[in-house]
């Protein structure tokens, strides 16, 4: 079972009208009448504007929901109940319900035009890219071929990722690749190793190093020694036994 992040425990409507697409962001069990009345400014404004209601729960059991959690995190939703704007190029401002009215509405509405409105919307989508391909790790588990072959291309390109600093590179290394090396390893065991599945294994652990490596005295830097660590008795171990 997935957490989300506290800013993720949500549910979404969406209002689409004149080209603009409104979402509200909100938990799961809020005062749906407390919502429309908070909501009035934008129906005003709005009056033909439709709407659609998905409910979200506190926790991800499936990838429809991972996915819509996702979603939360492109729109940059930090605070709830929460109005999302987008247009025909994608979401651009998340405005707290609790602030709505006609004239921050407006404001909000002119932040389209922002000129780092891009630059905020691929960081945004960065952070979901990595949310997403955590929580199929965990939801779609264990991980079969051809899955696991688009979680290992999935996180390649993120570490790559113009954005991906140094440590977010050790821990997509020691979190995602590591663990899907090992997995795609543990799928080619079968009872012997042969030479395709122990050179899997020392990509495995080579990514394992590269993490560890990155940062030593870093949290996640001081995990990957102690797992290599691990891997390296275990591995003294079963020689002696053969």
């Amino acid at each position: 079972m997935l957490r989300f992040l506290p800013v993720l425990m949500l549910g979404l409507a969406a209002f689409q009208a004149a080209g603009e697409e409104y979402t509200v962001y909100f938990r799961q069990g809020t005062n749906t009448a407390g919502l429309v009345r908070m909501l009035a400014p934008l129906r005003k404004a709005e009056p033909q504007s439709e709407c659609r209601y998905v409910v979200l729960s506190d926790t991800a059991d499936s990838m429809a929901e991972a996915i819509n959690s996702a979603n939360a995190l492109k729109a940059g939703v930090e605070e709830l109940p929460c109005l999302v704007l987008g247009d025909t190029r994608g979401v651009y401002t998340a405005l707290p319900l609790h602030k709505l009215s006609a004239e921050t509405l407006q404001a909000a509405k002119a932040r389209a035009n922002a000129p780092d409105r891009q630059q905020k919307a691929d960081a945004r989508n960065f952070l979901a890219q990595q949310y997403l391909l955590m929580a199929r790790m965990t939801l779609q588990n264990p991980l079969q071929n051809e899955t696991l072959e688009q979680c290992l291309n999935t996180c390649r390109a993120l570490m790559e990722h113009p954005l991906a600093t140094p440590a977010d590179k050790q821990r997509l290394g020691f979190e995602c690749l590591y663990p899907l090396l090992m997995r795609q390893y543990t799928n080619m065991y079968t009872g012997a190793h042969t030479p395709a599945s122990e050179a899997k294994f020392l990509e495995a652990i080579a990514a394992l190093e590269t993490a560890r490596d990155a940062d030593r005295n870093s949290t996640i830097g001081k995990k990957a020694y102690t797992e290599r660590e691990r891997l390296r008795a275990a591995r003294r171990q079963a020689r002696t036994l053969e």
